[in-house]
């Protein structure tokens, strides 16, 4: 099954390796986008308890994140998996890409924000990482729309502080530019790419899939992490470092 329009890689690559990080604004045609948003409703539905984590906002408690799905929905297994999303993958790695974790950060009204930080740290298996964020809904600077400092990916791990975020004295001194991304676009960014988001201060959703690959020539890693991250994720954390300014609840 093939999703989305054609897409062509000139300049993203050179784009990607440049900067750590590149929107591909159309990656999604229209019907696909629509699909999107209603598979990810119903991933929320079937999801169990256990990779899904609320958050309390001044509004009370609102839904903050979905994890580990893929295995149960046929139609976003196929979406993440093939088609451009998969062509893209792959020149941007040089090489097939394997899917290696998967989460839809729901970012509703009140939503908080994320700390300046970089994934390697979060990623316990495999040496390179590629996420790609994939808008189910409209992201801009008012609803919290990600961040990213271009370029700092080619100086591996930066001075982290005890929650294995970005040491501020690093954070205050990095070029910060917004990346809005409309309904179906997507960004993709390396794992080593300083990025951070502020939180959801609009009336609207702010909701995208964040799916991380990696080479296939590292092999398929991804039941590894999801047992790794069951055991050591701890109670009022929603990833195994501390970025999140919200406070999660179960």
């Amino acid at each position: 099954m093939t999703f989305g329009a054609s897409n062509r890689t000139d300049g993203i690559v050179s784009d990607f390796d440049r900067d750590g990080v590149v929107s591909v604004p159309d990656l999604l045609d229209e019907g696909t986008a629509a699909r999107l948003l209603e598979w990810a409703d119903e991933v929320v539905r079937e999801t169990d308890g256990g990779m899904q984590h609320c958050e309390q906002t001044a509004s009370g408690p609102v839904l903050a994140r979905t994890e580990d799905f893929v295995d149960r929905h046929d139609g976003l297994r196929d979406l993440l998996t093939s088609g451009v999303v998969a062509e893209t993958l792959a020149a941007l790695f040089g090489e097939p890409a394997i899917l290696f974790k998967e989460k839809i950060n729901h970012k509703l009204p009140g939503g908080a924000g994320y700390a300046p930080h970089q994934d390697a740290p979060a990623y316990p298996y495999g040496l390179r990482h590629v996420t790609m964020l994939l808008a189910i809904d409209d992201a801009g600077p008012e609803n919290g729309c990600l961040e990213f400092a271009r370029g700092r990916h080619r100086e591996g791990l930066l001075p982290a502080d005890d929650a294995e975020c970005l040491a501020s004295s690093i954070a205050d001194e990095l070029a910060w530019e917004a990346f809005p991304a409309a309904r179906g676009g997507a960004v993709f960014f390396d794992s080593f790419t300083p990025h951070r988001s502020g939180p959801n201060h609009s009336d609207r959703p702010r909701r995208a899939l964040y799916v991380t690959y990696n080479a296939a020539s590292e092999g398929d890693l991804r039941a590894r992490y999801y047992a790794h991250k069951r055991r050591h994720l701890a109670e009022g954390r929603v990833s195994l470092i501390g970025h999140f300014q919200g406070r999660a609840i179960r």
